[in-house]
């Protein structure tokens, strides 16, 4: 990216002596040039430096940075909560044309006083770019101080804070704040904070895939905090004590209905926001449960029915009615429900249409070859097949086949085979999901494509497949596997549970017309606000995204239901200020100084788990879930890493 300077994580790139066709590149840095539609980016100042695009008055920029690093100094650390109202005053005094020659050196002295001694990192790197700047623009401030006059020149800045585990969350969820009320005792507040970004704090303590944990800090040290699981711990706390629940003030205080299509996370959570708006809300659910794919995709071992039915319960306490066994798109329509009073819509049906693998005699019907997605979702609904004593091959590499391979372990197969087209290494399964599968007993063949369905009689006998090696990378960036001709084999098999991904079954659209789909089969809508082409038409979860994970369907909810309450009071439907700052933010990247240099080390507290030989023969919940004490004490390797960015605006021309 071309700059005019840039400080950024301490790589200097300093243009500001040459011509613009001269500028050198900053590769590093990922800074959007455009805020909005009517704004331009013209520098951005945060925890680890300076970026300009263009010019700007730099003293102008400090004094407000600083003063939006000292609004979020907790207090609970006395150097930073002092130290940044000392250098915001002192800042504030020079760009008004009152500063004196000794402010420049009292004020590097309080930077690096505050980042030496601070606790948490929005003293460690609040202060950074203002040591940046009077290293690299120092002749500015002496030139400020030598006026007289005030530097402010009516530029808009926006500031906010984030933290990486925060910018990482597709929820939006203040990580760090409901981590450290746990350690602190304050559960119910813990919970509290993690529903002011999702209502499934059960199912995803239970079944998210945290990229939070990708992204936390800890990871430098020796391995990322608990941040899933401590979210489950504030559920259970007040699920498993006689607690005052909570309640909604604004139950039904509004007279447009909302209808809901779809009881998956994206949609009780968007109706818990909607309902918490004072919005009637109605979710109508073709399953006779609630959850979606959580609900029927997800076993009970990792994600238990009992638990996830009082998460739906909690929301209809908050006034949202949920209609199961009620499908849109065939008897009842979209149409029908506009003429029963409904203003707005929202579709949030998921992705329960298994894709096709591309074998041989995928078609023909075999007893024994079943979609995935449907033996799971049929293991709860409807019936358990019988695989006692079977031989089972699962195909794909997903979470879907994680599930459909630890399933038919419990239910006395056997043998259950993984066969995947790429190594282990490319496996797009979470890693602790395939560790739990290989202790629980699952093979694994990698390297492997399916070519035929071997069957006599009409039943599954095995399953032919091809060896593969890995070529150039594909789309996903992961190297491509290429079939190695005559390397075909046969894996003997009973039962063929194929599990390579999903599909959005689009009949809910029935009879709406003008609903845009894009050419993977979901449903097109401004990633913003998540409007359709039709006004009142909203959606969220894998029937936008594609089979993708809970959080994701979560982070679209909540903001669904801020749209959909912005087109019913007459407002445009559009994203906040913060909104658009977060999307700088986890466009440049969220990230700063290496904590190995700061901190000890200090290991994850281990999940309690069942023992392996009570796994393999229950549904019964795997993971035990943190004690108090333990969930106090892995909290407490939080390094609460909040940080303030803040960009300078101009106006597009």
């Amino acid at each position: 990216m071309k700059v005019l300077f840039s400080s950024w994580n301490d790589e200097v790139i300093d243009n500001r002596t040459l011509k613009t066709d001269d500028w050198r590149d900053a590769p590093a840095v990922k800074l959007p040039a455009d805020f909005d539609r009517q704004n331009k980016i013209s520098a951005f100042m945060g925890w680890a430096g300076i970026i300009l695009l263009q010019d700007v008055q730099i003293v102008d920029m400090c004094a407000h940075y600083m003063d939006a690093v000292q609004k979020e100094s907790c207090g609970k650390c006395i150097p930073c909560r002092l130290g940044t109202s000392a250098m915001a005053a002192l800042l504030e005094k020079i760009a008004a044309g009152r500063g004196e020659a000794k402010d420049l050196a009292e004020l590097e002295t309080l930077a690096n006083t505050v980042i030496d001694t601070a606790k948490c990192y929005v003293g460690k790197t609040g202060p950074l770019p203002i040591l940046h700047a009077l290293k690299y623009f120092g002749q500015n401030f002496r030139d400020a101080i030598a006026r007289q006059k005030a530097v402010t020149n009516g530029t808009r800045y926006e500031a906010k804070w984030t933290a990486p585990c925060y910018s990482a969350c597709p929820a939006g969820m203040n990580i760090p704040t409901y981590i450290e009320m746990i350690r602190e005792g304050r559960h119910l507040e813990a919970l509290q904070a993690i529903r002011t970004a999702s209502p499934m704090a059960a199912s995803l303590g239970r079944a998210c895939f945290h990229p939070c944990e990708k992204n936390c800090r800890r990871n430098q040290v020796e391995s990322p905090l608990a941040i899933c699981k401590l979210k489950r711990f504030a559920w259970d706390f007040e699920d498993q004590h006689d607690l005052i629940k909570p309640v909604n003030p604004n139950k039904n205080a509004k007279s447009e209905k909302v209808a809901v299509v779809g009881a998956g996370p994206a949609g009780l959570s968007a109706a818990y926001y909607l309902a918490l708006k004072g919005y009637p809300v109605t979710i109508f659910e073709a399953l006779p449960v609630p959850g979606g794919m959580v609900g029927v995709g997800i076993p009970a071992y990792r994600v238990p029915k009992d638990v996830l039915q009082r998460e739906a319960e909690f929301v209809q306490r908050m006034g949202v009615e949920i209609k199961y066994g009620t499908p849109i798109g065939k008897e009842l329509t979209i149409p029908q429900l506009q003429a029963q009073g409904y203003k707005a819509f929202l579709v949030t049906t998921g992705a329960h249409l298994s894709k096709t693998m591309g074998a041989e005699g995928e078609a023909e019907g075999y007893e024994g070859f079943i979609r995935g997605i449907d033996y799971l979702r049929d293991c709860v609904t409807t019936r358990q097949y019988d695989v006692k004593d079977k031989r089972v091959i699962v195909v794909g590499g997903g979470n879907v086949a994680m599930d459909c391979c630890r399933t038919p372990i419990r239910l006395g197969a056997k043998e259950v085979t993984v066969v995947y087209r790429r190594t282990k290494k490319e496996l797009p399964a979470d890693p602790h999901e395939v560790h739990d599968s290989e202790i629980e007993g699952v093979k694994y063949i990698f390297l492997a494509a399916p070519k035929r369905i071997v069957a006599e009689n009409g039943k599954v006998t095995g399953l032919e497949c091809l060896r593969m090696e890995l070529g150039a990378p594909d789309a996903s960036g992961r190297r491509r596997p290429v079939a190695v001709k005559g390397s075909e084999f046969i894996v003997p098999a009973d039962i063929i549970l194929q599990a390579i991904g999903q599909d959005a079954d689009l009949s809910v659209l029935n009879g709406v017309d003008g609903v845009n789909v894009t050419r993977w089969g979901t449903i097109e809508a401004d990633r913003d606000t998540m409007q359709t082409s039709i006004p009142w038409l909203f959606t969220g979860g894998d029937v936008f995204n594609g089979p993708l994970t809970i959080v994701d369907a979560c982070g679209n909810a909540r903001r669904a239901a801020e749209s959909i309450d912005q087109y019913l009071s007459n407002q445009p439907v559009g994203i906040s200020t913060q909104e658009k700052m977060d999307k700088v933010f986890k466009q440049l990247g969220v990230n700063s100084s290496d904590p190995k240099k700061i901190i000890t080390s200090c290991e994850r507290v281990p999940m309690p788990t069942i023992p392996v030989e009570a796994r393999v023969s229950t549904f019964g919940e795997v993971e035990i879930g943190y004690s108090l004490p333990q969930a106090m004490e892995e909290a407490a390797r939080c390094l609460r890493c909040y940080q303030v960015g803040m960009v300078a605006l101009a106006q597009n021309e």
